[in-house]
């Protein structure tokens, strides 16, 4: 029986690990603190579209947090259980399966939405389901119960047994509070009441036509959503700007996304008040460019240039960087300098800030969705759900 109970607890340990990992992730998906999940391989297999899903939260509290808290408290129960702490009557076993059957259920329910609602898989859901199966597997029998014993009633629960109930009860509050908890704390409260503001404001701007072939873009077919971004490699902001929307298109593959170089250098940029620097800004947009015309791995290049910008941003020689390009996208160096340093591709980027100019980007990063500028568009939230209500 002690072995049966030991592992239980561990099943229990191991679930509450996996529920309390998609909860943190959750915040850091809202927050843009984070890159994409372990578990984010491509549309259709990607924890983080799981995570904006609408059917991620109830009642603004994550299913991750209850999950974590509802085995929580189950672990307490089954440890207590264990060590002679609590009444084993009928009424605590009855309640502990109850407890197991139901988080069973809710797998089920939660597997249905997923791939029916969601379309997604979501590797991290799925490894708690399957645990909430051999926690039920491993517990019902455990704490066996006898179904004719006559000394069982419901009532008894709304009054001597009722402890059993207010912890039931107890769940849903305590994952409310620490939600709420951990949105004061990280400011997650101020930007959604900053999202009313900024879509009003979306959708009362102007709209500005952008050449789709000027830039670098995803190449999706439909035009029916179509965001923009002007960006510069070496803004810090760009850096996160380009984490919130790569994780957003994950999960989205009806997005059509340009990204239109903007570098923050006279050198390449056509605005008189735009002071020249080192061309280093020009030279990492150049290569960008260059590395799709050569052998189309633009976006592999723009992700990683923003991985490490801030080695990049320290290195006063960018041809330094050469063998590594060379090694990680079999690019010859040679190719891809003759290709920056052509006038045909400083023209485009110079294009590229016009374009950017005439759309009044006074900074980056500068998003447009469907022509129209979105501010704070950077911002999970803000960008859900603008795009959400073109659907």
């Amino acid at each position: 029986m002690t072995k049966k109970q030991n592992l239980l607890l561990i099943s229990l340990a191991i679930t509450i690990g996996l529920f309390t990992y998609l909860a943190i992730h959750h915040y850091a998906i809202k927050l843009g603190l984070g890159g994409s999940a372990l578990c984010s391989i491509n549309a259709k297999v990607n924890c983080d579209a799981a995570a904006l899903s609408s059917y991620s939260e109830v009642f603004n509290t994550p299913i991750a947090i209850l999950g974590a808290i509802f085995n929580l408290f189950l672990f307490g129960l089954i440890l207590f259980f264990k060590l002679n702490w609590i009444d084993s009557s009928i009424y605590l076993k009855k309640a502990v399966q109850f407890m197991l059957g139901s988080a069973a259920i809710v797998s089920i329910v939660m597997g249905i939405i997923s791939v029916s609602l969601v379309h997604v898989i979501c590797p991290f859901c799925l490894a708690t389901y399957l645990f909430s199966f051999i926690n039920f597997y491993l517990g019902y029998r455990l704490i066996e119960v006898d179904s004719n014993n006559k000394d069982f009633s419901f009532t008894h629960y709304f009054s001597e047994y009722k402890s059993y109930l207010i912890l039931l009860a107890l769940i849903p509050v305590t994952s409310w509070i620490i939600s709420g908890m951990i949105r004061q704390n990280y400011g997650l409260d101020e930007i959604l009441r900053l999202v009313p503001e900024k879509i009003s404001q979306w959708n009362s701007s102007p709209v500005y036509e952008f050449d789709p072939e000027l830039g670098l873009s995803n190449k999706i077919a439909s035009n029916k959503i179509v965001l923009v971004e002007f960006a510069d490699f070496k803004c810090p902001h760009c850096r996160v700007a380009s984490q919130t929307i790569d994780t957003f298109l994950k999960g989205r593959t009806d997005i059509k996304f340009i990204y239109k170089p903007f570098p923050l250098d006279g050198t390449c940029n056509v605005s008189d008040q735009m002071q020249k620097g080192d061309g280093s800004r020009c030279t990492l947009a150049a290569w960008v460019l260059c590395a799709d015309k050569l052998a189309n791995k633009g976006w592999d290049m723009h992700h990683w240039i923003f991985e490490k910008q801030e080695e990049i941003s320290a290195i006063s020689n960018l041809s330094t960087l050469l063998p590594e390009i060379e090694k990680l996208f079999n690019i010859k160096g040679s190719e891809l300098t003759s290709c920056a340093d052509s006038s045909t591709t400083y023209d485009l980027i110079k294009k590229s800030s016009a374009e950017g100019h005439k759309a009044l980007v006074s900074g980056t990063p500068s998003i447009y969705l469907n022509g129209k500028k979105l501010g704070y568009g950077h911002i999970m939230e803000v960008l859900k759900t603008a795009v959400n209500s073109l659907n």
